[in-house]
């Protein structure tokens, strides 16, 4: 399964039928550019849904390294800057209002990413979505949205820890063993990850059901896995590591909807391919009728039937 799959064109009024063939690479850039004021807009609305959580973050890094970040002149060196900006808005906020902040952003994360997974599956499929379905999806799809965001917490929390974590003398060994499991937990457990929400606001199945064709899907979409793993890192090294300025303007604005739209746009041939092929296949057997699908760009002509959680 290449990487780069080649994809064509739906008939479009504007777009001849016998559009030509364009890879993957190529498309991914075009959709995302002809949506730009809409992947900004939606980035904005889950930027502002998650920067609670963002800025606890900011402070638990900063805390951690804080023997490292001390200069010996006494100084302290941020570790993340560009974040360090919007988190300087905590000190206009009153105390009491922090933690159920804090809270409710952990709440809506979940039910956020529902909403805006949805809308980034339909702009890979070049299919239309309004911009009010980041709202009515993550409602028609809370419960599993709060399971899998409160999931995302505590497992890269808890891995998170196991990397980091500081054993002491005489349990070097041990701790090697814990961080480098850690490390392939963590790493297997994103690559999961990238199915949960997409599954969820495709086909109607359980979280233990979502939760085992992801396991699956580690293994059968592992170089779409790989390569949507390599952009989302390096968009997190040069959104948070570089320029303070970098963070100022593409964590509002770009950061979510570009490694976003990456890891739908790279992963979702394997749901596709996996799921709801098969699906329609059945359900076309079924009724005696068949489903035909184009070789070049996995087409499916038929109707596919979403049913909401």
């Amino acid at each position: 399964m290449s990487l780069f799959r080649p994809y064509k064109y739906k008939a479009r009024p504007d777009l001849a039928s016998d559009a030509p063939v364009k890879h993957g690479f190529f498309l991914f850039f075009e959709l995302f550019f002809r949506k730009f004021w809409r992947f900004i807009t939606l980035n904005i609305y889950y930027f502002l849904v998650t920067l609670p959580m963002l800025i606890m973050v900011y402070f638990m890094i900063n805390g951690y390294f804080a023997d490292q970040l001390v200069t010996e002149s006494g100084e302290f060196m941020d570790m993340l800057p560009g974040i360090g900006i919007f988190a300087s808005i905590v000190s206009y906020i009153p105390a009491f209002l922090h933690t159920p902040l804090v809270i409710l952003s952990m709440i809506l994360y979940g039910p956020a990413t529902m909403g805006i997974t949805y809308i980034y599956r339909n702009f890979a499929r070049e299919e239309h979505a309004w911009m009010s379905d980041f709202v009515s999806r993550g409602w028609a799809n809370f419960k599993q949205g709060l399971f899998f965001g409160i999931l995302d917490i505590i497992v890269v929390w808890l891995l998170a820890n196991g990397i980091l974590g500081d054993f002491s003398f005489g349990m070097a060994a041990f701790g090697i063993v814990v961080k480098t499991l850690s490390v392939i937990a963590l790493i297997v457990y994103l690559f999961m990850r990238h199915y949960f929400y997409m599954i969820a606001v495709t086909v109607n199945l359980s979280c233990f059901a979502i939760l085992k064709n992801s396991w699956y899907f580690v293994v059968l979409g592992f170089w779409r896995n790989l390569w949507a793993g390599f952009v989302c890192l390096l968009a997190l090294v040069v959104c948070f590591f570089t320029l303070p300025l970098i963070s100022l303007i593409a964590l509002p604005f770009l950061f979510y909807s570009f490694t976003g739209f990456a890891v739908v746009f790279t992963c979702y041939p394997v749901v596709k391919k996996y799921i709801i092929v098969p699906a329609l296949e059945q359900e076309a057997a079924a009724k005696g009728e068949t489903v035909a699908i184009e070789e070049d760009n996995e087409e499916i002509e038929a109707e596919e039937t979403e049913e909401e959680n």
